[in-house]
């Protein structure tokens, strides 16, 4: 669990420009994704934002819209609030502290949910996606960008989860099935050598 001193490294690790090197042409990628499904106005949840990676990005893209932070780590959304408020943009940023298998939101409250490396780490991803589906507005939007099954590092995460409790990692079909279990419509799911981003939406 990324607390205390741990939280704090993995924090920094997590925006440095390191992590670009292994990650850059999938943010990238799945920015591009998520700015053709909004115009501004939107609330977007990020389960699992860690230290902001992501969430800053998708901040900058709106106007009177903002992101719902969801992380478990403490450390972690502390380096997000501060790195927000240096970048001016706290106005378009909102912290929870909570688990995502538990989400503290109202009922369709918001439009666009996404999460980003973050899929595989769920113990029950259904559990997880009963409270996305129970979030998200009608007409709203699911994009997740992750790890694809058996592609050279989700094979090493998914050695290092075997005997742990994440789920792991999941094949393009896992995920189309995922989606459909929880009656999201027009699933797309966009394939890369090592990742894939995956859309669905609530009808």
């Amino acid at each position: 669990m990324w607390t205390g001193l741990k939280g704090k490294i993995g924090a920094w690790i997590l925006n440095s420009p390191i992590r670009s090197i292994f990650t850059g042409k999938a943010k990238s990628a799945f920015l591009n994704v998520l700015s053709h499904h909004i115009k501004g106005d939107e609330v977007i949840l990020d389960i699992g934002a860690g230290s902001g990676y992501f969430s800053l990005d998708i901040a900058e893209m709106l106007n009177t819209g903002h992101v719902i932070c969801l992380d478990i780590s403490n450390e972690m959304l502390n380096f997000l609030k501060n790195k927000a408020q240096k970048q001016g943009i706290n106005d378009k940023i909102k912290i929870i502290n909570s688990d995502a298998s538990s989400i503290k939101l109202k009922d369709k409250s918001v439009n666009i949910v996404v999460s980003n490396f973050v899929l595989h780490e769920f113990t029950d991803p259904n559990i997880v996606f009963k409270e996305i589906f129970r979030v998200l507005k009608p007409n709203g939007f699911v994009i997740i960008l992750d790890f694809l099954k058996d592609s050279k590092i989700a094979k090493k995460i998914d050695s290092r989860h075997h005997h742990g409790n994440a789920h792991g990692t999941f094949s393009v079909k896992e995920v189309e099935e995922l989606y459909a279990k929880f009656e999201l419509k027009n699933i797309n799911v966009n394939v890369d050598k090592s990742w894939y981003i995956s859309i669905g939406q609530k009808i």
